[in-house]
């Protein structure tokens, strides 16, 4: 599916999405990927935000997270957030082991 179709799914608040061709972690993979020089992490800050919404988080979108969090050219709050779910899923791997 075209990754513009998916990210403007990011718009509306995580509880009230209803997967009917694309799943949930598609649509943040999709935002997570946005190239990172348009829109000031603007589709970037919506995937962290169903993530803060209490979306799953797998290995994939952990590695997203990490190049955001490490992206000087975003926004600094996106920056710490993404830093903040990586931290976060370490300590619950690490806590899992």
């Amino acid at each position: 599916m075209d990754q513009r179709a998916l990210v403007v799914r990011l718009k509306a608040p995580f509880a009230d999405y209803c997967a009917d061709d694309a799943t949930a972690r598609d649509v943040i993979l999709a935002g997570l990927s946005w190239p990172t020089d348009t829109l000031a992490g603007y589709w970037q800050g919506l995937a962290v935000d169903w993530i803060e919404q209490g979306a799953a988080v797998d290995a994939e979108m952990t590695e997203f997270l990490k190049v955001i969090a490490t992206t000087a050219k975003l926004p600094q709050q996106l920056r710490h957030k993404a830093r903040a779910i990586v931290r976060r899923q370490s300590e619950e791997q690490a806590f899992q082991s």
